[in-house]
């Protein structure tokens, strides 16, 4: 159906906007949430990552794009690029974490914890991605699992967009996993929704991933609050 092909061409796109959105004080200025000035200890770390992810997401968009417009070969040939974006992301990520909780005041709250107990969460959303990404190539001459995996990675990494937009609070509140990853639940889930009405069945690969994606993110958040994780915390920030 031309119309289930479009579908990833705009879930790409929106993945596009939300990022621009939750950091466009980075993009416009080079600056943290709400214009804070990024320490500079940590600055030139958060900008390869941020260069990483800002390019699996246009790339995402582009490959969708070339399979609405039928061009395959082109999108296989740059199938391979999209390997090494993804490389980059799973090494820098687990990086930026351990150095932004170390230059951040151990005092300071994320969303409800302290942040170096969102460290968990940090490692789990790379985690889940690159999980997705090894599915996603190893089925790559599957699309239905395939292009689901994609998707359920590009989920894994749109947390920090939409963890920047009060606008969001407002509604899902400011702690806990509801409040930081709620809104990407429900795009999740939407987006689950609207491919199944397309496609007028269920895709079970989509669904079974986001409903992994989900409980792994939910069951880090619980884990990242017990004496456990505080002692392999402790340990790790010491390194």
């Amino acid at each position: 159906m031309k119309t289930d092909r479009w579908f990833y061409s705009a879930a790409g796109a929106s993945f596009l906007l939300m990022m621009l959105v939750g950091f466009r004080f980075f993009v416009t200025s080079g600056r943290g949430d709400g214009g804070r000035v990024i320490d500079p200890a940590i600055f030139r770390l958060d900008l390869i990552h941020g260069l990483a992810i800002a390019a699996w997401y246009v790339l995402f968009f582009s490959q969708s794009l070339l399979i609405s417009v039928r061009s395959r070969r082109l999108h296989f040939k740059l199938g391979w690029s999209v390997v090494a974006v993804a490389l980059a992301i799973v090494v820098t990520g687990p990086m930026v974490a351990i150095r932004s909780v170390q230059v951040t005041p151990s005092d300071f709250h994320f969303f409800g914890m302290h942040y170096y107990r969102f460290l968990l969460v940090m490692f789990t959303e790379i985690a889940l991605f690159a999980t997705f990404v090894t599915i996603g190539i190893f089925a790559r001459k599957k699309p239905r699992i395939h292009r689901a995996s994609m998707v359920l990675a590009s989920l894994c990494l749109l947390g920090g967009a939409t963890a920047r937009m009060p606008f969001l609070q407002a509604v899902f509140g400011a702690t806990g996993w509801i409040g930081l990853f709620g809104p990407v639940f429900c795009i999740g889930a939407v987006l689950v929704l609207i491919r199944c009405a397309l496609t007028r069945s269920f895709d079970r690969w989509f669904a079974m991933g986001y409903a992994f994606l989900v409980i792994m993110i939910i069951a880090s958040e619980k884990l990242a609050l017990t004496e456990a994780w505080d002692a392999v915390a402790t340990a790790i920030l010491k390194l």
